[in-house]
């Protein structure tokens, strides 16, 4: 026998009795005709000469007639020669043996006509657009995701179909190295900020980190994807784990900040875009577990704040859903230097960049039309509650075969409450963008929808199961020690910091720009214009007798004497209230950073609120409460008399995470056990004064009226 055999590889084709040489295979192994088929797959197979979706196929003859791989050789030879193949031995052993082999092809179905679209489908497509307004409780507030009240049909949103149909199972390691090329699923998600002329970082998007931190994991063909029973093939493949998914479906979402639009747009599931929001990403701390670099965090949070929202509509067409795990994946050579060179923040946070701050676990591979369309919402409302809620019904009409559908949708407002008024607006038409097929054809739908099944048109549509990247690497047998390493660095990189503000009143009638500040002026005497109307409103609720009123008046007495103390307000001369800005409007608290993050504020966390000019904390009196009458103050005094406050975002009280800049929120009092007694509203005479009205008080019952404001940061 020669040294070298050479095996020309057909593909016999069942649908038209065809033979296509597709491999010219060198094998330096002894080749014997008792050889059985299994071995000569194993030889033209062995370091991936054949590719794996030709080592599944079974051998057969010229004529498409099926062999067994425990068939000799010999036989074979003779089965498709049509005489003794004992002659090749006889050759020179200077030359080399040349075979011809056939495998049985798949036989996949030859491509169907695009359906047309029907005329009803035409006519549909050209009308116009316009919304529907349906009863619901959104309450969106700012840095707040809510899913909204669909009327969609799965059948409303059929496609002309076209082309073969492609699956994971009919696909190649080379096919999947494609796709791979072409998404880059096994590369984490980093949050990108630029960076402003004061230094500090806007959020700027989410994208691809730059670098691979894994690679499939090569593993034995599955038995189910081998074309008979008796095919044993030894060689692994780079295939990852998938399941097979092609039900389309349409979502309809609403989002209200950058960071919930850019993960929109990056194909994130619908629960993260949530809970990011909510002021965590993919359920982590934003400062905590992502290990951002400095300033990031606070970028990421004031991204939360915004004036409009927008309303996102996306048609889903996968393909495969790809579970990526430890079981199927390993880390790339150069993650495993980086991850061990991890030693301090600095590298950490280089880590980060390079590989991302978030791994998907989930992907879904297909294609998607997404479009984003912002809009408008202002509302007004009594004490009754109002509820108004928005959805978008895209236009659109397709067919298949001699079934056509057709959706449109109307304009229609609903109040829950004749006291409320509720207007929103939006343009009439959608801007389609198309991830995934052909995205030349993103504005029309109807032809776009069957470029989506080449497998080389599939982009990623969406993730779910995301988690901080360390996190995911421990769950890697010999990598569970990364998630404490990483925690170890970011503990040891906490300090207590001064985190400096503004608290911005809301605007009047004809007055603007005005702060929460520590004042003082020995011409206002603001504290004893609030008592004389105290006295006056407690006189005419409690004053029934002429008894009453003497105890009345008693307690105000003692009452203005406490107040005139040099510790609550040096005879009136100091106050806490709203007015044009100074340095008595810059307040500081002490909060714990991480990895040099930027300090930020947090809801409902405890805070001693400190004015540097004053060298004064915040602090609320409420000795002068008269029965069932609350009454308090606002003053200025050292740390050991000072109150503990915590920031509530309006209208949503229980809310925790990150304080956004220009987040409206309420500035609220705890008691002695740390729980909420009342927020900080403006004395009702003077409009500037501030006072702290207790919950369920109705506005004016205590002299004060509702007043909030906006977080600032320096």
């Amino acid at each position: 026998m020669s040294d070298s055999t050479i095996f020309n590889v057909n593909i016999y084709n069942p649908e038209d009795g065809s033979s296509k040489l597709t491999n010219c295979i060198s094998v330096e192994e002894k080749i014997d005709l008792k050889d059985k088929l299994s071995v000569i797959r194993n030889h033209i197979v062995k370091d991936k000469k054949l590719d794996s979706d030709k080592a599944r196929l079974a051998f057969c003859t010229k004529d498409g007639a099926r062999m067994v791989d425990s068939t000799k050789f010999g036989v074979y030879l003779r089965m498709v020669q049509g005489s003794s193949a004992k002659e090749t031995e006889e050759k020179k052993e200077t030359e080399d043996t040349t075979y011809n082999i056939y495998l049985e092809s798949n036989g996949a179905p030859k491509e169907k006509k695009k359906a047309e679209l029907s005329e009803q489908a035409k006519a549909l497509l050209d009308s116009k657009l316009d919304m529907d307004l349906v009863a619901k409780k959104p309450e969106l507030i700012t840095a707040a995701l809510k899913e909204l009240s669909i009327n969609y049909k799965h059948e409303s949103f059929q496609a002309a179909t076209g082309g073969a149909v492609v699956t994971g199972a009919t696909m190649s390691e080379r096919d999947w190295a494609i796709v791979l090329r072409n998404t880059h699923f096994l590369n984490g998600q980093r949050v990108v900020f630029s960076k402003n002329a004061n230094g500090s970082r806007s959020f700027s998007r989410i994208d691809r980190a730059p670098f691979p931190a894994f690679k499939v994991k090569g593993r034995p063909m599955d038995p189910l994807d081998l074309a008979d029973g008796s095919i044993t093939v030894k060689e692994e493949y780079r295939i990852p784990h998938y399941v097979t998914t092609d039900d389309s479906y349409v979502n309809v979402y609403e989002t209200a900040s950058a960071l919930s639009s850019s993960m929109a747009a990056s194909s994130f599931s619908q629960m993260d875009i949530e809970a990011s929001a909510g002021g965590s990403l993919f359920g982590a701390s934003l400062s905590v577990k992502a290990g951002f670099s400095k300033n990031e965090s606070s970028a990421l949070a004031s991204s939360s704040s915004s004036s409009t929202r927008s309303m996102n509509i996306t048609y889903n067409f996968p393909r495969v859903v790809l579970h990526l795990d430890h079981r199927g994946l390993e880390l790339t050579d150069d993650c495993k230097k980086m991850l061990a060179g991890v030693k301090d923040e600095e590298s950490l946070i280089r880590f980060h960049h390079d590989y991302g701050h978030f791994f998907a676990g989930n992907v879904q591979l297909g294609g998607r039309l997404f479009a984003s369309e912002q809009f408008s919402s202002k509302s007004a409302a009594s004490s009754t509650e109002t509820a108004n809620a928005m959805k978008v019904a895209a236009s659109a009409s397709f067919s298949w075969g001699a079934f056509s559908a057709s959706a449109s949708y109307s304009r229609e407002t609903n109040d829950a409450s004749s006291k409320s008024n509720t207007s929103s607006q939006m343009s009439s038409s959608l801007s389609w963008e198309a991830q995934g097929g052909d995205t030349i054809l993103c504005n029309n739908p109807p032809q776009w929808c069957p470029t989506v099944k080449p497998f080389q048109n599939w982009r990623v549509i969406n993730q779910k199961d995301v988690m901080p990247i360390g996190d995911f690497i421990g769950s890697f047998p010999d990598y569970t020690h990364i998630p404490q390493k990483f925690e170890k660095i970011m503990e040891a990189s906490k300090k207590l910091v001064p985190c400096k503000f503004r608290l911005r009143a809301l605007d009047q009638p004809g007055v603007k720009n005005e702060y929460y500040g520590f004042r003082r002026d020995s011409t206002e005497n603001r504290l004893e214009n609030v008592l004389d109307k105290y006295e006056e409103a407690l006189l005419e609720k409690e004053g029934s007798s002429s008894s009453e009123k003497s105890r009345v008046v008693d307690h105000i007495q003692e009452l203005r004497a406490r107040v005139r103390e040099d510790s609550f307000t040096d005879r009136y001369t100091e106050w806490v209230g709203i007015h044009k800005y100074d340095q008595s409007c810059d307040f500081e608290v002490e909060v714990e950073t991480v990895l040099g993050t930027k300090p930020q504020l947090q809801l409902n966390q405890p805070y001693f609120i400190y004015n540097r000019l004053r060298n004064s904390y915040l602090a609320a009196d409420t000795y002068g409460s008269y029965r069932k009458w609350y009454f308090a103050y606002l003053f200025y005094c050292r740390r050991a008399r000072a109150s503990r406050w915590v920031f509530r975002e309006n209208g949503n009280r229980t809310k925790e995470g990150p304080i956004a800049h220009g987040t409206e929120v309420e500035l609220t009092l705890l008691d002695d056990n740390n729980q909420p007694v009342g927020f900080v509203q403006r004395f009702m005479h003077d409009k500037s004064t501030l006072m702290v009205s207790k919950y369920g008080v109705e506005d004016g019952k205590d002299l004060t009226v509702s007043h909030d404001s906006t977080v600032e940061y320096l």
